[in-house]
């Protein structure tokens, strides 16, 4: 189905096409195999992209309308190995050595400084000696952090209360810190920079992405 007919029959918001970071993760977990676990995944393209790779993939996100859109198009799929649950990035139970492969895009920007703190110590947990971590999040070159500077009120560092619906917090994270976080991991890949919006609804944004394995 094309973009058009898939938003019209589930009300995608999105394209429904796996995140750039992602796709290009692909080379880094092609030989693994098992569990993996999709954090924030919100309508479910990504999922599906790993559901297609053979994964078992876990979903989670709190956003109910996200979720109902992607349980129709699983059930419609009929995509056996994909499961969908409600849960918060931040509170949720990941399980201990759960998954080859964790991938969260795009989430930690929608929270506390202190929450991905919270969250990333229970992530590496989660993953399996010799799994794969991707991740994403926007940066401190990212434009609407000068316009939060100057109109909003700072409530961690670099991290403000959110202006859109879909999130209470927006954090822009530091120089060097996303790969400073995974120090004790093997950094297979590391960009920090301005990249384009992939929805196509900004010139560009300031983004971090890492890819990384933990050590056996």
């Amino acid at each position: 189905m094309n973009e058009t007919s898939l938003k019209k029959k589930y009300g995608f918001e999105f394209p429904f096409k796996p995140d750039p970071l992602v796709r290009k993760a692909l080379r880094y977990i092609a030989g693994a195999r098992g569990r993996l676990l999709d954090i924030g995944c919100g309508e479910g393209a990504d999922s599906v992209f790993f559901a297609d790779k053979g994964f078992h993939v876990t979903a989670i996100d709190r956003n109910e309308t996200y979720l109902k859109r992607f349980r129709a198009y699983r059930s419609d799929r009929k995509l056996k190995s994909i499961t969908i649950r409600r849960s918060d990035a931040v509170t949720h139970s990941y399980p201990q050595n759960g998954y080859a492969v964790v991938s969260c895009i795009l989430v930690l920007c929608c929270m506390k400084r202190t929450e991905f703190e919270k969250m990333l110590v229970r992530v590496k947990r989660s993953i399996k000696p010799g799994g794969i971590v991707i991740m994403s999040s926007r940066n401190y070159l990212d434009p609407e952090l000068k316009e939060y500077a100057s109109t909003g009120k700072m409530v961690e560092p670099n991290t403000f209360r959110s202006k859109e619906d879909c999130c209470r917090f927006v954090y822009f994270i530091e120089k060097n810190r996303l790969r400073e976080m995974f120090s004790d991991f093997d950094v297979l890949y590391y960009f920090e920079g301005y990249a384009r919006c992939k929805y196509g609804q900004h010139p560009k944004h300031g983004d971090s992405y890492i890819i990384c394995r933990r050590k056996p």
